[in-house]
């Protein structure tokens, strides 16, 4: 069965996110990131950030926690079983620190179809507590042979 191309545009509900260090480290050792920058506070300051940095692809964190939201909303008609991930990007407007508070409104972003396959992009604009944009994340899945006419 189709996805529900109506739904293109939809936002759900807001995410908060607190950057702890812990976390941060768990992140930096699944991804073996060994640069001090994402390991160190200290060594973060003397390169001239405010704080320790997450590593660059730490947002995931959140984009899992928002997509989620997108992924079982019945509307939507998505069949888990038939989900491939196909893309991930991140565009950057500054890094993130241990500290920062986040947050994240996930939205349907597009819906189109190739072939048999439907593709999902799932957009999430992330900001700091000042209400600064610092990453917007996307995420486009696979929807194999839901496409109309399949």
């Amino acid at each position: 069965m189709p996805l529900n191309h109506e739904l293109k545009g939809k936002e759900y509900r807001e995410v908060t996110f607190e950057v702890e260090r812990g976390r941060v480290m768990q992140f930096a050792d699944a991804v073996g990131e060994r640069d001090p920058l994402y390991r160190d506070a200290e060594a973060a300051k003397a390169a001239g950030f405010p704080e320790q940095l997450a590593p660059p692809t730490f947002p995931t964190v959140m984009q899992i926690m928002t997509s989620g939201q997108v992924v079982v909303d019945q509307e939507l008609g998505l069949d888990y079983s038939r989900v491939v991930h196909g893309e991930q990007e991140y565009e950057w407007r500054r890094p993130i620190v241990v500290g920062d508070v986040l947050k994240a409104t996930p939205r349907i972003a597009d819906i189109y179809a190739r072939g048999p396959n439907e593709f999902l992009v799932i957009e999430a604009v992330i900001t700091d507590a000042d209400g600064e944009v610092v990453c917007v994340a996307r995420s486009t899945l696979l929807s194999r042979g839901t496409a109309e006419g399949s």
